[in-house]
């Protein structure tokens, strides 16, 4: 729909036309994407409809308050937000979750069906599978809903149609012809009476009657003229006084004047006789409806229309009329015929629409069971398979039909590479084991032998040698035989010996350096994504060979900063040369270098402030950089931050202005509670790009805490709020998880990373590094060494037991998070971390005294 349709819409329903919000809602997109195309993307396909999630869903109205509350009541923006997204969603109100699921995206995006199912199986193999469905299970997905409104739909619309057009268009045309008919009917009579009248008239001019003879003579032969069913209806004159010359049931306003003779006698100030003298003076001659005795009755009046002819000679007005009621009376008779034969028709063509209705239906209903199920085959696939961390191969007839997003990060191939008839030869080395497991793949598929499971060695499209363990298990898809071919890397072989080892203990340097080395030199995205996941094998050999945790911390870091800058150099490649400089900023544990194997993203752009007129077409540009890069990171396993903190999230793709804009209105506005929110924004590192314009937005916090420096106490108020898990008589504080006693390893390091924020800005501690920041403490002499030393060993031990719980989960196949299950710790281990989370009050009493006393 069109802005103004939307606005018709809301000003319709609620008084409330809004068009501002309207506009805002739909900010940022264009219906083709051609000027993007055009001005920014070159040759690249351009999806207008990538950023909707952000403005076109329930969560959006929170920011529209925001941005209109000072203009409209909350109440009425809500109205507006959610009907505009109900009417572009078919009366559905999205989640930004929604956004993320393709079932959801191809409902209402216009995509394909054939299109996206045939990644899961190809044309003849759905046939197969589908014609072997439950019809009653089909049925219970309610295809009825789309065949409504295709067919029954358009099949009632074009009766009420029909029916509609003999009511308001055919009968009303009918009606207007038979008052037309009446009209001249009317003006006929009354010409035949100024006829007589003319004849007198030339007589008394060939003066064969004198004036008063003739005129005489002429009223009486108007008198006796009738016509009508009962021979009723007459005739009268006036003159243009006016003044009565004759009426023949009214005798009694012979002579009269008739100047002050109104409607129903005294009921109404219209004067008749006074407007029909006018009509004719102006016109000669006309029509006139008003209220009149009926017919000889002089007790009741009725609604009569007259037409009137004036006769210049004599100044004489000589009229007739018919009762309105009579023409209704005719009208209505001819309806009655006229609806009968109406009813007929629709009647035959109803019966005619659902014979057509019912054929159609049979055939609607066998395509429904086919469109239903093969979404839900293809999405009960997805689910299980994109959701394991093992790599999976759908097979049928030999032929790869679908292949999951981790099989791709393993072995760097597309989906559509992995298709490739000779993929088998070269997926696996030459090592004499994969001969007896090649050999199996080739009977499997010809259904010369039975599923198993083998030790194999796969090849990566870079190059790199992967131990593995190969599972086969059969599926059938109706009477189709297929098979489904699991890839599972061998973890155990981590710390003994694999078929080619090219990692020692003392090499980890080395093999780290090579790791960003390859990652900067990729090819391709798929190639980046590929040398990262080699990093899980060295973190998980560098935490068993004793590696400090920093160490550890800086290589994913190191990792994943060029991931970033190599995702957006290849985005740029791709797309054209970014209008103006930006930086693309990491925030949070991403800025801090704080990171897992399995951290989310926390990112934003922020870019040199352009002109007015052109923010909106540079704003687009790095919205759809920053979808493919947040796109290339969640695939490369950093999964989309739950708040939408991204560059991909037009909140966070902002000018330098308004970055700028939006750090005064928060350290302005700060309270304890809200601070929660914006905590991540303090932890800000330039990552890629213009670091000046990063540096920008620190100076001018800084410049922010100087005007309002009462920030830093609700600031750490806020820190305070961040509880440690350890009771009153000193014992750790649990929580179930899955029937278990687990204490969140990440909350326990929050109130020192909460700490570190809050003195580095109130000592312009430029380090985003939580280490760094202690070293910048303790430069300012805001920490002794003692304390120092200690904070470093409580922040490395606790991020020592969250490396080894998360690569455990990882190893085991498990959900990954930060829940540490307390029981798998020994009685040591318990007690050490009991004692470094007691000191951790350290922080809290000195934040007490410092901000708070």
């Amino acid at each position: 729909m069109r802005i103004s349709e939307h606005a018709d819409r809301t000003e319709h329903l609620f008084g409330v036309r809004a068009e501002d919000i309207h506009r805002w809602i739909d900010g940022f997109f264009d219906y083709n994407g051609q000027d993007h195309c055009e001005t920014m993307a070159k040759e690249v396909e351009f999806d207008p409809y990538s950023h909707r999630r952000f403005r076109h869903c329930k969560e959006a109205l929170a920011e529209a308050i925001l941005a209109f509350g000072d203009k409209y009541t909350n109440q009425q923006i809500k109205d507006v937000l959610e009907t505009h997204i109900r009417d572009d969603y078919h009366g559905y109100l999205p989640t930004r979750a929604d956004f993320e699921n393709s079932s959801f995206i191809a409902k209402y995006h216009d995509t394909s069906h054939e299109a996206q199912l045939g990644d899961v199986l190809d044309e003849s193999e759905l046939a197969d599978y589908f014609n072997g469905l439950s019809a009653v299970q089909s049925e219970q997905d309610s295809p009825l809903n789309r065949f409504g409104l295709r067919i029954v739909l358009p099949t009632i619309s074009a009766i009420i149609l029909f029916v509609t057009a003999i009511i308001y268009l055919i009968l009303p045309l009918v009606e207007d012809s038979m008052v037309g008919q009446k009209q001249q009917m009317l003006k006929e009579l009354t010409s035949t009476a100024v006829s007589v009248v003319d004849r007198y008239v030339g007589m008394e001019k060939s003066g064969a009657l004198s004036l008063e003879e003739a005129q005489h003579k002429a009223a009486i032969d108007i008198r006796s003229m009738r016509y009508g069913p009962e021979n009723k209806d007459y005739f009268f004159i006036t003159d243009m006084h006016p003044r009565m010359i004759m009426h023949p049931y009214r005798s009694d306003l012979t002579n009269q004047d008739l100047t002050h003779y109104y409607e129903s006698g005294e009921s109404s100030d219209f004067p008749i006789f006074v407007e029909l003298a006018k009509l004719v003076k102006s016109s000669h001659e006309g029509y006139l409806e008003y209220l009149w005795q009926w017919k000889d009755d002089a007790t009741i009046t009725a609604p009569k229309m007259t037409y009137v002819e004036g006769v210049e000679e004599w100044q004489w007005i000589v009229g007739t009329g018919v009762y309105l009621e009579d023409v209704q009376q005719e009208i209505e008779r001819l309806e009655t015929t006229l609806y009968r034969v109406f009813v007929a028709i629709t009647l035959g063509l109803a019966l005619i629409m659902l014979y057509v209705i019912a054929q159609s239906k049979a055939i609607e209903k066998k395509k429904m069971r086919a469109e239903v199920a093969l979404h839900e085959a293809k999405n009960r696939y997805k689910a299980l398979v994109e959701s394991s961390n093992e790599g999976y191969i759908l097979e049928a007839d030999g032929k790869i039909v679908f292949s999951n997003t981790r099989l791709h990060q393993l072995l760097g191939y597309t989906d559509t590479e992995l298709k490739s008839q000779t993929i088998w030869q070269e997926l696996f080395s030459t090592a004499e084991q994969n001969k007896r497991v090649l050999q199996h793949l080739l009977q499997l598929f010809t259904h010369d032998t039975e599923p198993s499971e083998f030790e194999a060695q796969i090849v990566t499209k870079s190059g790199r040698e992967i131990d593995i363990i190969l599972s086969t298990s059969r599926i059938f898809l109706s009477e189709k035989l297929g098979h489904v071919i699991s890839f599972r890397p061998i973890v155990r072989k981590v710390y003994g010996a694999s078929f080619n080892s090219t990692i020692s203990n003392s090499s980890y340097h080395k093999t780290s350096s090579s790791i960003v080395a390859d990652i900067e030199q990729g090819e391709s995205h798929s190639h980046v994504i590929e040398s990262l996941n080699r990093l899980t094998d060295l973190i998980r050999e560098m935490i068993a060979s004793g590696t400090r945790p920093e160490h550890l911390r800086r290589l994913i870091g190191q990792t994943y900063d060029a991931a970033i800058c190599r995702f957006i150099e290849l985005t740029i490649e791709e797309i054209g040369e970014p209008p103006v400089p930006f930086s693309f900023l990491s925030f949070g544990s991403n800025a801090r270098h704080d990171m897992t194997l399995f951290s989310d993203q926390d990112n934003a752009i922020v870019f040199e402030t352009p002109d007015d007129q052109d923010l909106k077409t540079t704003r687009r540009y790095f919205l759809h950089l920053a979808e493919k890069v947040c796109a290339m990171l969640n695939q490369a396993g950093y999964s989309y931050c739950d708040g939408l903190i991204m560059a991909s999230n037009h909140q966070w793709c902002l000018s330098e202005k308004e970055w700028r804009s939006n750090f005064t209105r928060w350290i302005e506005e700060a309270t304890p509670e809200g601070i929660l929110e914006l905590n991540v924004f303090f932890d800000i590192r330039s990552t890629f790009g213009n670091a000046n314009l990063a540096d920008g937005i620190q100076a001018h916090i800084q410049k922010q805490l100087a005007i309002k420096p009462e920030f830093l106490r609700v600031y750490a108020q806020n820190c305070l709020n961040h509880s440690i898990p350890l009771d009153s008589d000193g014992q750790l504080v649990t929580e179930k998880s899955e029937g278990f006693e687990v204490i969140n390893l990440k909350d326990c390091l929050r109130p020192m990373e909460i700490f570190c924020r809050l003195y580095a800005l109130k000592h312009d501690i430029r380090e985003s590094n939580t280490i760094e920041r202690l070293k910048g403490l303790h430069a300012v002499e805001e920490i002794d060494a003692t304390t120092y030393r200690e904070m470093v060993y409580i922040f490395d031990h606790i991020w020592q037991l969250r490396f080894m719980n998360q690569i455990i989960e990882y190893s085991d196949l498990r959900q990954i998070n930060d829940m540490l299950t307390v029981s798998e710790l020994t009685v040591l281990e318990t007690q050490n971390l009991t004692n470094v989370l007691s000191r951790i009050s350290m922080f809290h009493s000195k934040v007490q005294q410092d901000f708070l006393s």
